[in-house]
C-alpha cells in the first residue's frame, strides 16, 4: 500500500553469503517469544519489549527481508509458517512503532498503515492475511480482492486457504487468538491446537439450555472461509471437548439460535 509506513525501510548491507535469512529472523523471533510472550495467557509485554535490546536487534534485522527470496520457501507448510509468523511479528512491530497504548483502533486503518518490504515487494498485515493466507479473498466489508492478477505478489498466495489460519493470526487485541510461534515441521498439529484452544475458550459459548450459540464475530466476518453455518458447526464439533455442549452441537447446531459476541479491541498486553 503506497501510504503504509515501511518498518524495514533502512537499506541494510547485503546479507552475508550463505546466510539463511528466515532462520536468522526465526532466531530473533524466538528470543522475543522467550522474553516477552506469555504463551499460557496469550499476552505480549509490549512496554518491556519496546525498551529492550532484543527488540532493537529484531527491528534492525528485518532489513534482511528486503532481499529475501520468497521463491526459496518450498512447500505449503514452510510457506504457512513463514507468513503466519511474519504477520504476527509485523503486527507487534507496528503496535510498538505506531505508539499504540490501549487499542489498535487508535490508528485508523491500522492493518494497512505499515508494512515490510520483502523480496522487493511491500506487504501490510492486510496483504498477508487476505492476500496470501486467505487465498486472495476479499476482506470483510470491502469490494475488491487484495491483489489483481498483474500484481507481483499474486504468485505467492496460498491456495487453498486453511480456515484454521484464523486461529493463528494475532491482531493485537484481547478477543483475538493467543499468540504462538509456528514451525513448518509441526504446523498442522499446532493449528489443530490453536483451533481447539479457541473453540474451547471464552470466545465460543454453547448454551443448550437456551438453544443458543454465542460465537466470536470472527466466524461471522469469515463465514465463507469456514463453509457457512454448516461448516462452522462442523468445525465446532470437530474441536469441542466431549460433553453435553458437543452433544448439543451434533443434535441442534445448525438449527439453534445464533448470536455474535462483541469483539474486545483492547490491546492484548
Amino acid at each position: 500500500m503506497k501510504n503504509s509506513k515501511i518498518l524495514n525501510s533502512i537499506q541494510a548491507p547485503p546479507a552475508p553469503a550463505g546466510l539463511d535469512v528466515a532462520a536468522a529472523l526465526r532466531s530473533h523471533m524466538n528470543r522475543l517469544k522467550a522474553e516477552f510472550y506469555n504463551l499460557e495467557q496469550g499476552r505480549v509485554d509490549y512496554q518491556a519489549m519496546r525498551r529492550s535490546e532484543a527488540y532493537r536487534e529484531y527491528a534492525a534485522n528485518t532489513t534482511l527481508l528486503r532481499d529475501f527470496h520468497l521463491a526459496g520457501l518450498q512447500g505449503r507448510e514452510v510457506r504457512l509458517a513463514f507468513w503466519v509468523n511474519i504477520y504476527n511479528t509485523l503486527v507487534i512491530h507496528g503496535i510498538i512503532e505506531l505508539g499504540i497504548r490501549e487499542s489498535v483502533r487508535e490508528v485508523l486503518g491500522f492493518f494497512s498503515r505499515f508494512s515490510y518490504c520483502i523480496d522487493g515487494m511491500t506487504f501490510t498485515p492486510d496483504d498477508i492475511e487476505h492476500g496470501i493466507l486467505r487465498g486472495n479473498r476479499r476482506p470483510p466489508y470491502r469490494l475488491f480482492r487484495p491483489f489483481p492478477l498483474s500484481d507481483p505478489r499474486f504468485p505467492h498466495i496460498i491456495e487453498p486457504p486453511d480456515p484454521r489460519t484464523h486461529f493463528t493470526l494475532v491482531c493485537g487485541s484481547t478477543s483475538c487468538p493467543p499468540i504462538n510461534f509456528y514451525r513448518a515441521d509441526s504446523i498442522d498439529g499446532q493449528m489443530d491446537l490453536a483451533a481447539a484452544g479457541f473453540i474451547n475458550g471464552p470466545e465460543v459459548e454453547i448454551l443448550p439450555e437456551r438453544d443458543l450459540l454465542r460465537l466470536s464475530p470472527i466466524f461471522n466476518w469469515y463465514s465463507a472461509d469456514f463453509g457457512g453455518r454448516k461448516g462452522i458447526v462442523d468445525l465446532l464439533i470437530r474441536y469441542r471437548e466431549p460433553g453435553k455442549e458437543r452433544d448439543f452441537l451434533m443434535e441442534r447446531g445448525t438449527r439453534a439460535r445464533l448470536e455474535w459476541k462483541g469483539y474486545d479491541w483492547r490491546l492484548n498486553g
